[in-house]
């Protein structure tokens, strides 16, 4: 499922690339018609407007809004764009426009102009050169192909190379309000030397989800018609279009150089649609029989435009149909009755099977009982297995506790036991826990007086406990220092021992 949602995600991006090459395409090619016609610079054939790109987000169901206080009014639903030059724009719109982006609103800055935007970033104007020939694009010294690229980023996921032309650089952005990265970079040999590594595209990002985004561009050709053919420019383009329109977006206000850009379609259509052609007029007495041409004469090829319509309209009519869905809906219908009654059945029977294997797991009275082999045991052993929980207690405990006084004062004399262990003001012990000292009186008791014989499982393990503690700190740390028994009588004899 992934592989396929991947597959799917990817054919629908290509779609779109040539939808919007396929654009640019006619779009190139109207304004080669005007060129030839007019005379323009070379610069003006080189832009070409922005209507590819404002294809992208009107496409997205965006409206051209030509009013921008209205636009600015609703944040969380516009997306704006600013082109060219925008040194004449004042510091209460440069506050306007960072209150719009604060509130949610979506802002798009592309100027190769010098200017400063307040708080955020300073705009230095080019053009940038390189004299590598690796950072030259078609041999243009002025053209560069930028490879920094921000690989994280969304809007150059999959990005190779960005082409950028007369390019000026930015500063780092000084706003803290919202998550800025750097997308792409100039080279590190470029002139002039101060714009070596300074970032061309940045983006400040809203950490709250579907809020503001704000995007500088020092390069304002970026997004325009004549520079989406290079590079993958068009990959960058569509993927920015994704993050403007990030979130309920509706309205789209677009500035270039200070003036109002209405809709692409009305500039596509006054820049494509030629004057229609009177038709003759029809001569009633002939009949109305169509053209024919002559023999052994090939057709004529269709102009550019005859053939992006039949592209475009193959593309619709692939989107608009559902031929599985089409397909599926009547095959029920065809079905014979033979076939339904076998469908049927066959289900039917699946499920009594079912049933009927899961009532044998669940009844359990028909499995032969399990047969435990059961071995005869004497008389002896049952009364052993019987008295050996609490008979043999009694005996270790007292082994046990003689065998620690033992190690502890290094004597097997009892009246040294006492003399060295026993509790008191003569006491040679180190300080001890209450619980560790109560747990020594009662084994030196055990030791020199004995124990009773039944003890409890519970009692005999408190006390292996006890010993194992005493045992291991005497272990690490001599309880009793070595000329501690050396000062005792050794004439002294021994308490019997009651057993």
């Amino acid at each position: 499922m992934r592989c396929a949602a991947a597959f799917v995600r990817g054919l629908v991006r290509w779609m779109t690339v040539v939808c919007l090459l396929a654009h640019l395409l006619t779009t190139e090619q109207a304004a080669g018609q005007s060129t030839t016609s007019n005379s323009g610079s070379e610069e003006d054939r080189w832009f070409l407007g922005y209507s590819g790109f404002r294809m992208l987000l009107e496409e997205r169901g965006l409206t051209v809004r030509r009013d921008l206080n209205r636009t600015l009014a609703r944040p969380t639903e516009s997306v704006v764009l600013l082109f060219g030059d925008l040194s004449a724009t004042s510091i209460d719109d440069w506050r306007r426009y960072r209150r719009y982006v604060t509130q949610g609103g979506t802002l798009l800055i592309a100027s190769e102009t010098a200017f400063t935007l307040p708080g955020v970033s300073t705009f230095t104007p080019g053009p940038v050169s390189s004299n590598i020939r690796a950072d030259n694009y078609q041999g243009f010294p002025d053209c560069l192909t930028l490879t920094k690229v921000n690989p994280t980023h969304p809007m150059t996921t999959g990005l190779r190379q960005i082409i950028v032309n007369r390019s000026g650089w930015l500063s780092a952005p000084q706003d803290d309000s919202l998550s800025w990265e750097v997308i792409a970079s100039l080279p590190d040999r470029c002139f002039p030397i101060a714009a070596r590594g300074k970032p061309v595209l940045l983006a400040g990002v809203d950490p709250v989800k579907d809020r503001g985004v704000l995007i500088l561009s020092a390069d304002q050709s970026l997004f325009s018609d004549g520079m989406l053919w290079h590079g993958d420019n068009s990959i960058l383009a569509i993927q920015t279009s994704d993050l403007l329109c990030r979130g309920q977006r509706k309205w789209l206000t677009v500035i270039d150089n200070g003036r109002m850009l209405a809709s692409y379609r009305e500039g596509t259509q006054q820049a494509q649609v030629p004057p229609m052609p009177t038709p003759p007029i029809p001569n009633p007495q002939l009949p109305q029989i169509p053209p024919q041409l002559p023999p052994n004469v090939e057709p004529p090829t269709p102009s550019l435009e005859t053939a992006l319509k039949i592209a475009n309209a193959v593309v619709d009519e692939v989107q608009q149909s559902n031929l599985l869905n089409e397909t599926l809906r009547d095959r029920p219908r065809n079905m014979r009755p033979v076939a339904w009654l076998r469908t049927i059945t066959l289900v039917l029977f699946i499920l009594l099977t079912l049933f009927v294997l899961w009532k044998l797991t669940q009844n359990t009275s028909m499995l032969p009982p399990i047969r435990h082999l059961r071995f005869m045991q004497s008389m002896y052993g049952v009364n052993s297995a019987q008295q050996l929980k609490s008979n043999e207690f009694g005996s270790a405990v007292e082994v046990l506790a003689r065998d620690l006084c033992r190690e502890i004062t290094g004597s097997p004399i009892e009246t040294h036991w006492l003399q060295l262990l026993a509790e008191g003001k003569t006491s040679k012990l180190p300080p001890l826990s209450r619980s560790l000292r109560k747990g020594l009186t009662e084994l030196l008791g055990i030791a020199t007086r004995g124990c009773r014989i039944h003890i409890s499982r519970r009692k005999f393990e408190k006390i292996g406990q006890t010993i194992q503690q005493l045992r291991t700190m005497h272990q690490t740390r001599p309880l009793l220092k070595p000329d501690a028994a050396s000062a005792l009588s050794p004439t002294t004899s021994a308490i019997p021992v009651a057993r």
